[in-house]
Parts: structure tokens; sequence; C-alpha cells
């Protein structure tokens, strides 16, 4: 594997020299920063790159990226970390200052700190740069997950290139690469979650809460890849527009939600699944739960008959899954077991014997009880249960949708004369005169 000298400049040597052998790969990653990778693209990578404005070795960026498509070429330089490297603010800003002065567009980072898009930068620049070059950050492990994906799905037909893939892939796995995922939280875990056994008050200042969520971003950032590569397929973080383009304004926002709830929360879509599946991470009960809703279907009046379309859907039992009814108006929901519904499906009644559940919420929930406050076990659970629920509940539940309109009976053509005959009657009715 790669020699601890000089590792960030190797694999990105190694990652940067395959982007114009692989299309299918290159369409992936470049597509995250507005390039379109086309049957007459060019790529060209080169590594070691001297700019002017560079009067050290600290300024030489790991490579350089130009693609051309027509008349159009757009370039960035690309800086490179692994292990538990961090990025250097300073560092990327001279780079951008060095790409301004170049008239090159963009500026790419590349290390194993998570952001939510590739146009979300882990680090800070003033925003009197970015009105003339663009910052762009990828994660290894994003790019691990898109080789994971388009091996998946067999889109590389070549030979050559499907080899690369491969090799591209085994060595992504391989621990000597420095290709590290998030695997625990922030040393101030145990001490969040200490005081809020305590029933201590928090404080949206208070460093181990910023940390905290924080961390869970970081982690939800990594469970979306790992989801991805569990079902084969890209899966999608799902966040408040609003907050979409602010990763300030949503880590306040977590803040806030995590001093009034207690909780921290994260929103998972997998293509053409029944539902959004939502986690909860909750504090106070040192729990974690993964649930997914439908709706109930609309042409079944029972709640036994209801419930019971839902339990053909889920295979296996599980102590752990719980099945929630939400009733039309103000009625509270109802839980029950999995277990218990096999043997009642109207065990989910309301107190109004006529209603009858509109939606269903299918919830794993387990209790971690003392590995909640590991700062590593904790992680460990979440990327544990999170699949397990789309292994036991999200594959197979299906949404409903009306049946298809059943054909309109045809008229016999009895019917219809005997309709012809009445009209022509009445027709030639004769007038009743007045008094008659």
């Amino acid at each position: 594997m790669l020699a601890d000298t000089n590792r960030e400049q190797r694999i990105a040597s190694i990652f940067l020299s395959l982007l114009p052998q692989i299309p299918s790969l290159a369409h992936e990653v470049l597509s995250t920063v507005g390039m379109r990778v086309g049957k007459r693209t060019k790529i060209e990578a080169f590594t070691e790159v001297v700019l002017k404005e560079a009067d050290s070795a600290k300024n030489r960026p790991d490579g350089l990226l130009v693609v051309s498509t027509g008349q159009k070429t757009w370039s960035a330089l690309v800086e490179a970390k692994i292990g538990t490297a961090k990025l250097d603010a300073d560092q990327v800003q001279r780079y951008m200052e060095m790409a301004r002065a170049n008239n090159i567009d963009a500026v790419i980072t590349i290390s194993n700190e998570f952001v939510a898009r590739a146009d979300h930068s882990p680090v800070s620049v003033p925003k009197t740069l970015l009105r003339k070059v663009d910052l762009y950050h990828w994660s290894w492990t994003w790019i691990a997950t898109q080789c994971e994906i388009l091996a998946y799905k067999g889109t590389v037909d070549d030979e050559e290139q499907a080899f690369l893939l491969d090799e591209i892939r085994r060595f992504f796995d391989h621990p000597g690469t420095g290709v590290q995922r998030f695997t625990q939280m922030s040393k101030s875990w145990k001490d969040l979650n200490q005081a809020i056994t305590n029933g201590a008050a928090l404080k949206k200042t208070a460093q181990e809460v910023e940390e905290g969520v924080a961390c869970w971003f970081e982690e939800e950032r990594d469970l979306c890849l790992q989801l991805s590569r569990h079902v084969g397929q890209p899966v999608e973080t799902i966040i408040e527009r609003k907050l979409k383009d602010d990763p300030g304004a949503r880590l306040k926002n977590g803040i806030d939600n995590l001093v009034m709830d207690r909780c921290l929360t994260s929103t998972f879509r997998i293509p053409d699944s029944a539902g959004d599946i939502e986690v909860r991470a909750d504090m106070a009960l040192r729990t974690i739960s993964a649930s997914m809703k439908l709706k109930a279907p609309q042409d079944k009046k029972s709640t036994k008959a209801r419930v019971n379309w839902l339990l053909r859907m889920l295979k296996d039992d599980d102590p752990r899954i719980l099945i929630l009814a939400h009733w039309p108006g103000r009625a509270p929901a109802t839980d029950a077991t999995l277990s218990s519904l096999r043997e009642e499906p109207e065990a989910l009644q309301s107190d109004n014997k006529d209603a009858s559940p509109h939606t269903f919420e299918v919830r794993l929930v387990e209790r971690l009880g003392k590995r909640f406050a590991g700062s590593k076990t904790f992680i460990e659970d979440a990327e544990r249960i999170i699949p397990a629920f789309y292994d036991l509940v999200g594959q197979h539940l299906r949404a409903w949708q009306p049946p298809p309109p059943k054909p309109v009976k045809p008229r016999s053509d009895y019917d219809v004369s005997q309709d012809q005959n009445e009209n022509r009657d009445s027709k030639y009715m004769p007038l009743e005169e007045p008094g008659e």
C-alpha cells in the first residue's frame, strides 16, 4: 500500500488518473460540480502542479483537472488530505487566490471529512473569493461509494474500464490507503449524555451541544453512504429547503432541536421505497429508532382489513418492531407490537370503533443503555440498526395505490330498444287539454 511519505499526492494521482480512463466514474463525480461528461468530453489530469504565485513547496496543489466540452473549458485545482489530516483553511484560501490569478475556475478539496453536498466545504473562506472561484469538496468515502454503485449497477461495459474500476474499489477498501469512515462521536459526547441523564438544562452555546450535533451530521452523511452501498443505489439525505444551502443555519437548527427535544434526527430517502426512513436518537430514553410511514389502503373499510394488508408485507417478526396507527381528527395514535397484531389485528383500534386508521407507521426501536453514551458504541449501533430496519421492513413495504376502475357494464340490447320505444311513444303522445 501507500508509504507514509507523500500519501496524499499518491492517492490523489491514482484517483485523478482514472477519471480520463473511466467516463462513467468521471460523469458521476464531476456532475456534482456542475460538469456534464459526454462522448466528446476530454478530461486531462495533472499532478505536482506549479503555478504563478506559488513561491514555495507549500503552495503546490496535489493536482489539476481540465475538462473540455466543445468550445468550453473548465479547470480546477485539487488538494487532498488522507487519514486523520484535516483541511487547512489558510492553505485552501491560498489555492483559491492562486486559482483566481491563473484563471482557474474552481478548487476541489478531498479528505475524510464529510459534507452534505459537494458545494459545501469543511472550511470557511472569505466570501469575496467565492465570487471568482468555486469551492467544492469530496470525501474519500463518497468517491469509494460511487465506485461501488457503478460496479453494482454494471454500467461499465468496457472490460478494461471494468477492471480498473474493480481495482480502485479494492484499493479504497484496503486500510493502508488511509481512507477512513466516521467512527466515533467527539470526546464531549459522554459529558452531554451525563448532563441529560442528570436533568440539567442544555445551553445552545455549550461546546458539548454543538459538537454533539456536528458529529451527528457527520454520522448522518457517512450513514447515507453506507445505505447507498447497502442497496446499490444513491441514497439521499432529506434536508429542509431553507437549510440546504446554509450549513451554519442547519447546525443552529439542529442545536435548537436538541436543546428542546433531547433528540437527534435524520431522514433518508431510498429510491423507489414506500416512504422516507426517519431516524431518531432519543438521548433521554437512550434509544435509536428507525421508522417509515405509509397510507392505509382506502379500498378496505375496517381496521382489521387495513392492518392485515400491512401484516402481509412484513415477513419477519422482531420484538423491536412496533406498529402505530394514525386516526382522523384529533384522536391520538395507537400502537402495538408486530407479534401481538399477528394474533389480534384489531388491537390497534381506537376508542371510536367505527373509525379506521388513515396512516400506518412501522417503527423499529432499540434501547442501547450504557452503549448509547459510548462515543464508538453509539456509532456502531446506529450503523447496525438502520440497515437492519431496511432489511426487516423497508424493502418489503409497498405504497398503496387505488385499484384500476372496473369496466362499466354494457346495457343490453333489450334495454336500449325499450328506451327507444318509450321515447318514440312520448314523441307522438297527444297533449292534454287544459281542464282535462
